[in-house]
């Protein structure tokens, strides 16, 4: 049976010799350089799950060395096996420099592969504990590992970790429920992508005072397609939280209004934001299924107005920045 590490590239190394052979893999070329182009500014961890496929795994590796050409950082990838083993541990060594435009613009990336099988977190805490950089920031990306096995790395894996991430429009749970040791342990890389959507949505809705946005409002409706659950979910979370301040007024409309979140029943856009009044008042953003464009239609109070949006989406690695980050 193929197992996850076979998906991805590297050079199969005992894993005891993992840490030698990066050590001399630049040789022969000059000191300067070697030390110039390879200084990490942090480790990485990308930790799959059982089941992930080797289809997603390749493209979430791509993701963290494209992440890694603008952040310097030690990878780590953790792949676990499907056989029920011994124990047993192997090894994959990756390495490859990227040149810019000019030949001073280059960035040498390392990743360190580990292939599992035990379920022992100590075995696993320990190997990691042993490839990361020392004295430098530990971020840790969870793709598809179940949220109690999560839980069960708190005390040992994840000591020392600055924030784990994960994507919610890819769980199969809703990991936000897990008992993080704080607040900011943890973030949602569908809630990173949704940056343009907060920019236009907000940009526009600051023309209007948070009372008179807030006043008369009687439902709140976020629609998203299948491919966009997490981001429906944190989108409704971002607004609620904007009108957190005025709400907590027992009289104020908003207070009393109703949130809800469901699946679109069109093909016509991925996402879509829509207020109700209980007068002619209305609001709706929606992100047109095709492309980046978008559309506002509004009447709040002034004069109706249908203004496109242009929502460009992050790329795979500005999203995972600005997930670790902000």
């Amino acid at each position: 049976m193929a197992e996850l590490i076979d998906a991805l590239p590297g050079i199969e190394l005992p894993v005891g010799e993992v840490t030698a052979r990066l050590a001399t893999m630049w040789d022969g070329g000059p000191a300067s350089a070697s030390a110039e182009f390879r200084a990490s500014q942090m480790n990485l961890v990308l930790h799959f799950g059982l089941d992930v496929s080797a289809e997603q795994a390749r493209e979430r590796f791509e993701t963290v060395l494209q992440f890694a050409q603008r952040y310097p950082s030690r990878i780590i990838v953790l792949c676990p096996s499907k056989e029920v083993g011994d124990g047993s541990m192997s090894a994959k060594l990756f390495s490859q420099c990227y040149i810019g435009e000019s030949h001073r613009e280059m960035c040498c990336c390392e990743a360190l592969l580990l292939g599992y099988k035990s379920e022992d977190c100590g075995y696993l805490s320990n190997q990691v504990s042993v490839w990361l950089e020392p004295d430098l920031p530990t971020y840790h990306w969870f793709s598809g590992v179940p949220g109690k096995r999560i839980e069960s790395y708190f005390e040992n894996l994840l000591i020392g970790v600055r924030r784990c991430v994960y994507d919610s429009s890819c769980e199969t749970e809703d990991l936000s429920k897990l008992d993080w040791p704080s607040a900011t342990s943890a973030s949602d890389l569908a809630k990173a992508r949704l940056l343009p959507v907060r920019q236009a949505v907000g940009q526009f809705l600051s023309g209007y005072k948070i009372e008179s946005l807030c006043h008369g409002l009687k439902r709140v409706t976020v629609s998203h397609d299948d491919s966009m659950s997490g981001e429906g979910q944190r989108l409704m979370e971002w607004i609620k939280d904007c009108l957190g301040e005025c709400n907590k007024c027992t009289d104020c409309a908003a207070a009393k209004a109703e949130f809800s979140t469901v699946n679109c029943d069109t093909s016509e856009c991925s996402l879509c934001l829509e207020w109700e009044y209980d007068d002619d008042r209305y609001f709706q953003w929606r992100k047109f299924s095709d492309g980046s464009l978008g559309e506002i239609q509004a009447y709040l109070g002034k004069s109706k107005e249908i203004i496109p949006t242009r929502v460009k989406p992050l790329a795979p690695e500005q999203a995972l920045s600005e997930a670790l980050f902000f």
